[in-house]
């Protein structure tokens, strides 16, 4: 008989974990864009046979972080501006959704987390400028609030898939020197519009805040591009 008081949990496979691997290298940067897989490179390196790399490689192309082709093999996929400007008018819908539509949701419990969350962050920002990841998780908890007050199990479903794309992004937008104080003070200006009670105001800061993110990525995407820019 099952015992339901201890709920099954489903093991992690080795295909699952090297996607995991190199998924996260993908996100790093320390694989780049256009970068070709080696099946058989890649079950050198991990010590693996070539059965979990095939198929997480075809883990990550589902992702849309890989892109397998016939005669060609596995690449890390180019991030285009097409790409950048679909995922961020998505992430919009999702993070003003509650703002715009449940307004009967904004509870003094709900908010809670997104002024811990800015709290959080202003007191990493202060504490070192030059070391940006306390910022940025407790910037991701911020915006990861904003879509849990739409109380929406399929709407977080969807956004956590988007995530992964974002992460991508994110990776290079933290890294502009500017980018941090400036979407500190962005996501102050939503916080205290919220708990003042102006919804519509909150959500035009948002998409502004997420608009200019965009400009600041597609912006870093076009100086990478042009010959002699960052790598």
């Amino acid at each position: 008989m099952v015992n339901r008081a201890a709920p099954f949990e489903r093991p992690t496979t080795l295909a699952v974990e090297t996607a995991r691997h190199l998924r996260e290298a993908i996100i790093r940067g320390d694989l780049r864009a256009g970068e070709r897989l080696n099946e058989a490179r890649l079950t050198k390196q991990l010590a693996l046979s070539r059965s979990p790399v095939r198929e997480a490689l075809r883990i990550l192309e589902a992702e849309g972080l890989v892109t397998v082709e016939p005669h060609r093999g596995a690449h890390v996929r180019t991030r285009s501006g097409e790409d950048l400007r679909e995922i961020f008018d998505v992430r919009l819908m999702f993070e003003t959704h509650a703002l715009r539509h449940h307004r009967d949701r904004l509870t003094a419990d709900a908010v809670r987390p997104l002024r811990t969350a800015v709290a959080e962050a202003r007191a990493a920002l202060a504490r070192a400028a030059d070391d940006v990841e306390p910022w940025h998780q407790a910037s991701l908890r911020f915006h990861d609030g904003l879509v849990a007050l739409a109380g929406n199990r399929h709407l977080q479903r969807l956004y956590e898939e988007l995530k992964l794309s974002l992460r991508w992004f994110q990776i290079a937008v933290i890294g502009l020197p500017e980018q941090p104080p400036r979407a500190q003070a962005a996501h102050e200006a939503i916080l205290r519009a919220i708990e003042a009670g102006e919804a519509g105001r909150a959500a035009d800061l948002v998409a502004d805040h997420v608009t200019d993110l965009k400009d600041a990525l597609l912006t870093a995407m076009a100086r990478r591009a042009e010959p002699g820019g960052p790598a």
